[in-house]
């Protein structure tokens, strides 16, 4: 059996855990909700960035330049405001919050 084959081409069984290198799994995002504690308008650039696991300051900008050359940030700022639901949890530091 090669090393990127998961299951034997004759018997179908799963190859064993320890024999083989596996892709790690992929990411699993949490909610998209908005962040109540790193807000500065409504929590909609936050939620989105900690969601995408980009940073704040980049969403902001990217949000706004949306903003002001097409006006679609016009429109889906107040739609996502309403839209997201509040995370009011707050995480330590350094960690996502739980959801």
């Amino acid at each position: 059996m090669e090393s990127e084959h998961r299951y034997c081409a004759r018997c179908g069984k799963p190859a064993q855990a320890g024999q083989y290198q596996w892709a790690a799994p992929p990411l699993t995002r949490g909610r998209l909700e908005r962040d109540m504690y790193d807000k500065k308008i409504a929590g909609v650039c936050s939620g989105m960035a900690k969601w995408l696991g980009w940073d704040v300051t980049l969403t902001r900008l990217l949000w706004l330049g949306v903003a002001l050359f097409t006006g679609v940030g016009f429109i889906a700022y107040p739609l996502c405001w309403i839209v997201m639901p509040r995370n009011d949890a707050r995480a330590p530091y350094g960690l996502p919050a739980a959801t």
